[in-house]
């Protein structure tokens, strides 16, 4: 199922359908579709079968974004791999005033900038495993 994944990851009207899949298919997330506008989150369903917070949200921000939840919004996780991200993909996602002072936990990833799923799927994995 990944390899599926993987390849109509890189078609660009397919990548956020993608992502869906990987989240719901292989790391059996809970998808939750937002009241306001075209949403969907993600959240981790632990052992006992409770839903964690959401770890993932798929939403338009000038375009498809991923944005990725870590931490607690006092620790700055968020701001820290946004660095490692941005690296990654050779592209540096200008946060609003806003996106820093009320998001230092979150970590936005434009989808037009990843080419290739194995970009940030490590970074899906950790804040995937963080989440408790």
């Amino acid at each position: 199922m990944l390899e599926n994944i993987k390849r109509n990851f890189k078609k660009k009207e397919l990548k956020g359908l993608a992502l869906d899949a990987y989240f719901v298919s292989e790391k059996l997330a809970e998808r939750t579709l937002a009241d306001k506008g075209f949403v969907y989150g993600y959240k981790k369903k632990r052992s006992d079968g409770i839903p964690t917070d959401k770890f993932a949200t798929l939403m338009n921000i000038g375009g498809p974004t991923l944005v990725l939840h870590i931490g607690e919004k006092a620790d700055g996780q968020g701001l820290e791999m946004q660095g490692k991200v941005d690296k990654r993909l050779g592209k540096v996602y200008e946060r609003s005033e806003m996106q820093i002072r009320e998001k230092p936990h979150e970590v936005f990833i434009r989808l037009e900038w990843v080419h290739d799923l194995m970009d940030i799927k490590e970074f899906i994995d950790e804040v995937y495993e963080k989440r408790r």
